[in-house]
């Protein structure tokens, strides 16, 4: 099935829309204190949550790629850890979400997403910090992950039903997932 020119064209500024959205959100993140790098409230994953509800893996992972590389352009910390830390997040993070989109709820989704992002981060980590507490940090880290992917698929829901990314696309019903 070939795509038209002008639907490509609507599907390109729909994604450059998410990226700059998911974008603005994770610089405003960086900007609120946390107490440790690993906990973060999660905003610019409320994009991503929604838009692989809403469009599918592909277009979640690349939402995800450029905002953590524009993020990290605009806060100063591209090829640093910080950055690596967030890329391979998010890299897990939309490839899990991705892959049970069709199985869980939006929320079920952003959850699993939460948690993927938060134990590959640890690995991540590990590996570059060694005598990182892992075991100590994992208990922490399931709770954060599973309280803050709640709320942002509460979010994602609430985006989603006022019909988001508002291009002139109705919204979804949390219970089902557009093809």
């Amino acid at each position: 099935m070939r795509i038209s020119a002008e639907d490509r064209g609507k599907r390109v500024r729909i994604e450059v829309l998410l990226v700059i959205l998911a974008t603005g959100a994770g610089v405003i993140e960086s900007l609120i204190p946390r107490p440790f790098p690993f906990i973060k409230p999660g905003l610019a994953n409320v994009v991503t949550v929604a838009a692989i509800a809403k469009y599918g893996l592909w277009t979640g992972l690349r939402v995800n790629i450029l905002r953590a590389t524009g993020a990290a352009f605009v806060i100063g910390t591209l090829a640093t850890p910080t950055y690596l830390l967030s890329l391979s997040g998010g890299i897990a993070s939309a490839l899990v979400m991705g892959s049970v989109r069709k199985v869980l709820s939006i929320t079920g989704m952003s959850v699993t997403g939460s948690l993927a992002s938060l134990f590959v981060q640890l690995l991540t980590a590990s590996a570059l910090l060694r005598g990182l507490p892992v075991a100590g940090l994992l208990l922490p880290l399931s709770i954060w992950g599973t309280l803050s992917g709640t709320i942002t698929g509460i979010l994602a829901i609430v985006l989603l039903r006022r019909g988001f990314p508002w291009i002139h696309y109705s919204g979804v019903d949390s219970a089902s997932f557009p093809e």
